[in-house]
């Protein structure tokens, strides 16, 4: 077996998840999409869960930064890679009933929130957002938005107004709410840098 085998594994594993949906698709079908045998297969992963796990943890680590944000250029490259997330692995974050096969899913949503929290928080403290936006303000703007990734990426006629909104204008749409919060620095350096 190529030494890839393991990523072909998720690659193909993703794919097919989204064509058919997470409980639509076996083992056997990932074996025989990747022209291996089962015991093959088995040799990386031992079940369709553990596929999953790895799936949205490499996710998770793809989509989480390591360094703090200190810019907005940064904070749009986080919630540029969060759309990007949603949109790659939208069979996950399309159906509740497997979320709790995700061990860790929990874990790295509150992750990431905190990520987005501690970014505003960040970008505050060094005069890009006025002190209006009150911890309680911000971490309800972060929920919000958050909230508002599952709504865009459901493929459901009573959210075709959302739905309407490309990855770019969903993305704009973020700015929209933050705006109200800029200090004279901050819009400046949002003009400059995100929406030139």
């Amino acid at each position: 077996m190529r030494p890839s085998i393991r990523e072909d594994i998720l690659r193909i594993s993703v794919a097919l998840f989204n064509e058919r949906g997470y409980g639509n698709v076996s083992l056997r079908d990932i074996s025989g999409a990747l022209g291996v045998s089962v015991g093959n297969l088995n040799y990386y992963f031992a079940k369709k869960q553990d596929i999953l796990q790895a799936i949205m943890e490499r996710n998770f680590l793809l989509t989480a930064v390591q360094e703090d944000i200190t810019t907005l250029a940064q904070l749009h490259g986080f919630l540029a890679r969060m759309l990007d997330s949603l949109s790659t692995h939208a069979f996950y974050f399309r159906d509740p009933s497997i979320h709790g096969l995700n061990l860790r899913g929990e874990e790295n949503v509150n992750g990431l929130y905190h990520i987005f929290v501690q970014a505003l928080k960040e970008l505050q403290a060094r005069g890009i957002f006025q002190d209006t936006l009150t911890p309680d303000r911000l971490e309800s703007l972060v929920k919000v938005l958050m909230l508002s990734h599952l709504a865009w990426i459901q493929p459901s006629p009573q959210y075709s107004a959302v739905q309407s909104m490309t990855r770019e204008e969903f993305l704009a749409a973020h700015w929209l709410l933050l705006d109200p919060y800029f200090t004279d620095k901050g819009r400046k350096e949002y003009l400059q840098t995100i929406k030139r």
